[in-house]
């Protein structure tokens, strides 16, 4: 390969990872507002329902449809209108087991986690089936 050949090759490259982390931004700006339109549409959805199916935890499911990363769990948007996994497990182990407590709603713990590392473009995809179920039900408390 000639040296202009290379250094063409090189400008391409260059430019290829410029459109890509341009895009990338514009897909985060674009998850950071439909973010904020879910905070406040989550904020006038009350009363807030509880998870299904869950004791503690107060929440709607967000529909993974659309997200690339597959490792993620159960997505809930919450009372403030924050996107986070929804973790169930029991704690066989703790004081309520130590006791002999054999009720299983004692020795449940649900936590909600922080979505960490998602791409732009996941956030933006479950901001939007976010902001979709929260929207639905929302018209629902109008009919």
């Amino acid at each position: 390969m000639s040296d202009s050949d290379q250094a063409a090759a090189t400008q391409r490259t260059v430019r290829n990872q410029l459109r890509r982390r341009l895009a990338d931004e514009a897909l985060s700006a674009a998850a950071d507002q439909v973010e904020a339109l879910l905070r406040e549409a989550a904020l006038e959805l009350r009363p807030f329902p509880p998870f299904p199916g869950a004791f503690f935890t107060m929440g709607v499911e967000v529909e993974p449809d659309g997200v690339q990363d597959k490792n993620i769990g159960c997505v809930v948007v919450t009372e403030e209108g924050a996107l986070r996994e929804l973790q169930l497990s029991f704690d066989d182990e703790g004081p309520a087991a130590i006791l002999g407590a054999n009720d299983p709603v004692s020795m449940r713990d649900e936590t909600l986690v922080e979505l960490e590392g998602l791409s732009a473009q996941d956030r933006l995809t479950l901001a939007i089936n976010g902001l979709d179920a929260v929207s639905t039900l929302l018209e629902q408390q109008s009919a």
